[in-house]
């Protein structure tokens, strides 16, 4: 069998991280109320938190088939560990965005998000996280309790379309292009895509706190 990878990098650029983190600290916050800010504040550090947590994961995962003295499983399992983390983080910032845009007081930042369109947030995809981490969360219940049965998966996997090789007899090609967990599946090019959609927004939000910052003047 040959293994082929389809695991994008994420080319977003993180500068709108440290302009938030700047601007609301030191310049000014996102909103005057207290409940708009928790919620931005943690949808910008989740979405932060997922980059990172999928960057190591894709790098363990590398550093898994990489490995050729050796079956490297710890690199496989660190790897596994960080997706399962970037999707609960990247479920709960979703979450966080959703709950800002319906602001019945339709706070400045709530506005801001209303003007854009994104994939991430929409139903069916907030469903896609909601059903992988939750199955992720409720496997340890069912390790504890006994309630495992054989075969039945208890971790995220890498996998893929395993088809016969164009030319070699007896031969397959695997893409590996996704993460499974029992029924349910996450695409890596979505994931990148979605991750990238998150960032933009976090830059919307550092650009609309520069923006909307006017220094006092003394007189």
């Amino acid at each position: 069998m040959y293994v082929e990878f389809e695991l994008p990098d994420i080319p977003v650029n993180q500068s709108g991280f440290d302009q938030y983190w700047r601007g609301s600290i030191f310049i000014k916050a996102p909103s005057e109320r207290y409940q708009i800010n928790a919620l931005t504040g943690t949808y910008v550090r989740l979405v932060e938190a997922a980059l990172i947590e999928y960057r190591l994961g894709a790098e363990k995962f590398r550093e898994f088939w990489s490995t050729h003295t050796s079956l490297n499983m710890g690199a496989m399992h660190r790897s596994t560990s960080h997706f399962e983390t970037c999707i609960s983080n990247m479920y709960i910032a979703t979450k966080c965005y959703r709950r800002l845009k319906k602001d019945r007081l339709q706070d400045p930042i709530a506005q801001l998000l209303c003007t854009k369109k994104v994939e991430f947030a929409k139903d069916p995809i907030t469903d896609k996280f909601r059903l992988v981490r939750n199955t992720i969360h409720h496997l340890e219940k069912d390790v504890m309790e006994g309630r495992i049965v054989t075969g039945q998966p208890f971790a995220l996997k890498p996998d893929g379309p395993e088809v016969k090789h164009p030319t070699e007899l007896n031969q397959t090609i695997k893409t590996i292009d996704r993460l499974v967990i029992g029924k349910y599946e996450l695409l890596f090019s979505d994931l990148v895509l979605w991750l990238s959609e998150m960032s933009e927004v976090v830059v919307a939000i550092a650009e609309h706190l520069s923006n909307s910052y006017i220094p006092q003047v003394n007189n």
